[in-house]
């Protein structure tokens, strides 16, 4: 069950929105592999774009991921810190490249403009710094040895949000982790699951499903696990296209998702050849219906609910916002220990271990696209603006803890360029989006 609603708070605009889509990421078998790549990096402070430059630099210093080069001048007594790019780079060993695998590298997020390049080659990039990123490094690889560069920059850039002027820290870096994703040649890329109709007597299951490539023969068989890990639906489908949608039904008395008891199941999908199976991934699903009543009171699994909650940045002393997953868990754990069942996530998307821990916890979210002060931008700030919206729903979908999607946050305050605080172009943007988040989750 979906509700919508906009509503004034803290000057945002809200939507109430089902959780967003997630691109399988488990581990789920030895067909598929996830190999963290933190450990054994080296970063350079230079904000050349050329890589032929690089060779000529002896500067280059030993780090791990996550890490920013703000950890301490974002905080320290002189004004300002460091916003300019910076260069990261790692030798990554191919004992065995198979032509029968995919490759992928997998960026949990790197602030706020980024470059990758693989063997002198560049690969791809991102614009954004919150919001996760994979690129297909596939045919850039070689057997052995292989070399990969990121630029990193958070340089002043009015065309990318959250503004400059925003009253928080830009920190620059690959501030999350970095993992190498090995997966078959054929592979589930993407599941996105919808509970379409829940009540505390039955429930409704809907899996979309996206693969890599189709042949003949090919079918996905779906399992539901409850809670206490016992199968109690299976579902299998015959595979026509690479898009495939999956229903399961009249799922009897279901474990409810709620605050005080966050139940969770998991999908287990398989891709199957005849008897082999070509992929497995397993995502983690819970049941709730929520709304907000007209000008009243928020209900969760029919029942009224008080929010009691705190908003959270991503940061922490000594390492700025290249956090540890552990230092992300034990703040969600602090914040349902002091008996919030809430959290807004402010100004932006935060790391994934961030909704994980809610969904385990019991903790409702409120999540934010960056769009944080600085007004209404140029073309190219509206194109960057609407991708950043885009991904973010794209990629947090399933997460049952969300509640509520923000499009920003004192949006119209110190505008970057000129006019940009028009109320009425304001307006006429927010539609736009508005009317995007609905295409993409109705």
């Amino acid at each position: 069950m979906k509700h919508l609603l906009t509503i004034p708070l803290i000057t945002c605009l809200l939507f109430a929105l089902l959780p967003f889509e997630m691109v399988a990421q488990t581990k789920a078998s030895g067909l598929r592999e996830s190999i963290n790549l933190n450990s054994d990096w080296t970063y350079l402070e230079d904000d050349t774009h050329r890589i032929q430059d690089l060779s000529k630099r002896s500067n280059w210093e030993e780090v791990d991921i996550p890490h920013t080069w703000n950890a301490l001048d974002a905080t320290d007594l002189t004004p300002g810190y460091r916003r300019s790019a910076s260069w990261y780079k790692k030798e990554l060993d191919i004992a065995n490249l198979s032509s029968e695998k995919h490759y992928e590298l997998y960026f949990e997020g790197v602030n706020i403009t980024s470059d990758v390049y693989v063997n002198g080659t560049r690969v791809g990039g991102h614009i954004g710094g919150y919001i996760g990123f994979k690129i297909n490094i596939t045919n850039a690889l070689r057997q052995g040895s292989n070399e990969i560069l990121v630029r990193a920059s958070n340089g002043y850039d009015p065309e990318v949000i959250p503004s400059q002027k925003s009253d928080f820290f830009i920190y620059g870096g690959i501030t999350r982790d970095v993992w190498l994703n090995i997966l078959p040649k054929t592979y589930i890329s993407k599941v996105r699951i919808n509970t379409p109709h829940v009540t505390a007597k039955k429930a409704d299951l809907l899996a979309e499903l996206s693969l890599s490539d189709v042949t003949p023969g090919l079918r996905v068989k779906a399992s539901l696990v409850d809670p206490q890990g016992k199968t109690i639906k299976i579902s299998t489908k015959k595979i026509s296209n690479s898009d495939i949608s999956i229903k399961m039904t009249s799922i009897k008395n279901p474990e409810l998702w709620h605050t005080e008891d966050p139940n969770l199941y998991t999908l287990r999908l398989e891709l199957l050849d005849g008897h082999q199976m070509l992929d497995e991934v397993h995502e983690k699903v819970g049941f709730r219906w929520f709304e907000f009543k007209d000008y009243g009171a928020f209900y969760l699994n029919g029942e009224r609910l008080l929010l009691r909650g705190t908003h959270r940045h991503e940061e922490h002393a000594g390492v700025g916002a290249a956090m540890s997953n552990e230092q992300h868990q034990a703040d969600m754990n602090l914040i349902k220990e002091m008996g919030a069942n809430f959290v807004r996530l402010a100004h932006y998307p935060q790391d994934p271990e961030v909704y994980r821990a809610c969904d385990s916890l019991g903790l409702l979210v409120w999540d934010e696209l960056p769009w944080c002060r600085g007004g209404i931008g140029n073309d190219k700030w509206k194109i960057n603006t609407k991708n950043m919206l885009g991904e973010i729903i794209n990629q947090n979908y399933n997460h049952p803890s969300i509640i509520l999607w923000s499009l920003g946050n004192e949006i119209y305050w110190l505008p970057d360029f000129e006019n940009g605080d028009q109320t009425d172009t304001i307006n006429d943007y927010l539609k736009e989006l508005n009317d995007y988040a609905h295409q993409l989750d109705p």
